[in-house]
């Protein structure tokens, strides 16, 4: 073990200095890694952000892995969740942090990856922006993530709440988001918040909500859902639990007043570029592009202009404001954009 790392640290000196002499070229950089699931139940969105991404920096800038493996990730609790979905998409950023023409990389199509592709990319110093994560970042790290952080949504669901419904909003935590208090430690300070794993619990919100005037549904994958506290004492049971989990889930019961439920959305402000950007895309891949491609169309627009080292893409995303089709974006110590682009929209 000892001769191989020694042998090692000989190789890198011997092509360091080669280098510094003129004997050998350097690497070329600038090329950047994406991150997404070609095949599963994600598939689709994973394929339509990739092509978003292959429409900002071209195909030869870009090294494409799939992070299902070509096969199934399954999030959905009522039909089993595939144990280990995330360790394909942790060793393909490791791959993309190996190799040295890798500038940064794009990933993190849905939560739990955009949490291991932002560790694995942090452990090993590769500037990443993944598209979805619940952890936080570090003080001059290299994760960061083109969403809105827990607490800033929850903080701008009680702004929202005061206006629409009045001041008393109750935060209402579902199966794995009820970790977020740990994950983020004093940024639900003065929030009241309850988590939800089984009937009883949910039995337990719906009578804590009778002190609230709204409640904010914080559910794994599904949009925040910002409620009259009246109707979500009416809804929110058992039977709703299950719905809310199943893959065609179910947000606003049949039969809800309108306005009695509005979703807390990130709606881009910047309509001229968000029109151009679906015009290319539909001429381009032959359909219509959603939400993730939009903002993986973002994502490769900020990295296009941070740099072609990872240095220079490290110091740009710490530092720089973006303009992009989803708006105005400036990163965070903890890796999140600013909250400048929520509105609450009808379902």
């Amino acid at each position: 073990m000892r001769l191989a790392r020694r042998f090692a640290g000989i190789r890198r000196s011997l092509i360091a200095a080669l280098v510094a002499a003129g004997l050998l070229g350097a690497m070329p950089a600038g090329r950047f890694g994406v991150e997404m699931p070609l095949a599963g139940d994600d598939g689709g969105r994973g394929i339509a952000a990739t092509a978003a991404i292959r429409l900002a920096l071209g195909s030869d800038r870009i090294l494409v892995r799939d992070g299902a493996n070509g096969g199934f990730q399954n999030p959905h609790r009522d039909e089993g969740s595939e144990g280990g979905a995330d360790r394909a998409p942790r060793s393909i950023v490791a791959g993309f942090a190996a190799d040295r023409t890798i500038a940064a990389a794009v990933g993190g199509l849905r939560r739990t990856v955009g949490d291991a592709d932002a560790a694995a990319a942090a452990a090993r110093g590769l500037p990443i922006v993944v598209l979805s994560r619940w952890s936080r970042g570090t003080l001059g790290g290299s994760a960061f993530c083109l969403c809105v952080s827990p607490p800033r949504l929850a903080e701008f669901a009680r702004a929202g709440a005061r206006a629409q419904f009045g001041s008393r909003l109750l935060l209402v935590l579902v199966g794995d988001a009820a970790t977020l208090p740990a994950r983020w430690p004093g940024r639900f300070a003065g929030l009241a918040h309850v988590s939800v794993r089984d009937a009883a619990a949910a039995a337990a919100a719906r009578r804590t909500a009778a002190g609230a005037d709204a409640v904010l549904v914080l559910a794994d994958e599904r949009p925040p859902a910002l409620w009259r506290s009246s109707q979500f004492r009416q809804r929110f049971d058992t039977d709703y639990l299950r719905r809310l989990g199943h893959r065609d889930f179910e947000i606003v019961p049949n039969g809800t007043p309108p306005g009695d439920v509005l979703f807390v959305r990130e709606v881009s402000p910047n309509g001229a570029a968000l029109r151009a950007f679906v015009q290319r895309f539909h001429a381009a891949a032959g359909f219509v592009p959603g939400e993730e491609a939009m903002r993986a169309y973002a994502a490769a627009e900020i990295l296009r202009r941070a740099g072609a080292t990872r240095t220079s893409v490290r110091r740009s995303l710490a530092r720089d404001r973006f303009d992009t089709v989803a708006g105005p974006v400036a990163f965070d110590a903890d890796g999140y954009r600013e909250p400048d682009t929520l509105a609450l929209t009808p379902p």
